[in-house]
């Protein structure tokens, strides 16, 4: 008989919920002819203009240069950041953007916590149930521990989901800054 490993399996599964996010920056593109119909799916092309992204790597090496504190270093960075978009609107976006995603970031240890303290109460709600399977009953593939194996699983693919909360709020800002318009 064949066991899987258990970091495979979260590998797996991690692998899906990772993957299953960059379906949202696809778009599918019909084409009709008079014989025959094709679909296809293509990423979304990179959302700077080229003016706009030349001022952002102008505004990222002066900061990477720049002589004074880190925040207020950061704080300049920002604003010469926000000003590479097209006009006031384009500036209030940017400056949005970047507020969410500080936002985001400076919540990321209290959103761990929070979540890891739900995995924790999930887990031992699963592994309580799985005891309460009776004996003989084969709703599960191999009965109480193929329960208890998934409940395992489980565990560590919330687990994984904390960890990635910093990457949510850079994945977030991504698509927020995308929708900004350009120079």
């Amino acid at each position: 008989m064949y066991r899987v490993s258990k970091p495979l399996i979260v590998g797996i599964l991690a692998s899906a919920l990772v993957l299953s996010g960059t379906a949202q920056a696809q778009t599918a593109t019909t084409t009709t002819s008079s014989t025959t119909t094709s679909t296809s799916t293509t990423l979304l092309p990179h959302p700077f203009s080229p003016d706009t992204r030349a001022c952002i790597k102008d505004a990222r090496q002066a900061y990477r240069h720049c002589p004074g504190t880190k925040d207020d270093c950061l704080k300049a960075f920002q604003a010469a950041y926000a000003k590479c978009f097209a006009g006031t609107a384009g500036e209030k976006c940017a400056t949005k953007c970047q507020t969410n995603e500080s936002k985001c970031v400076a919540a990321v240890p209290t959103t761990r916590k929070t979540c890891r303290k739900t995995c924790r109460t999930t887990r031992k709600n699963d592994t309580r149930a799985c005891k309460r399977i009776p004996d003989g009953d084969n709703i599960w593939a191999s009965g109480d521990q193929g329960c208890l194996t998934t409940a395992a699983l489980t565990f560590k693919v919330c687990k994984f989901q904390c960890s990635e909360a910093k990457a949510v709020c850079h994945t977030n800002f991504k698509f927020c800054i995308a929708d900004c318009p350009n120079q």
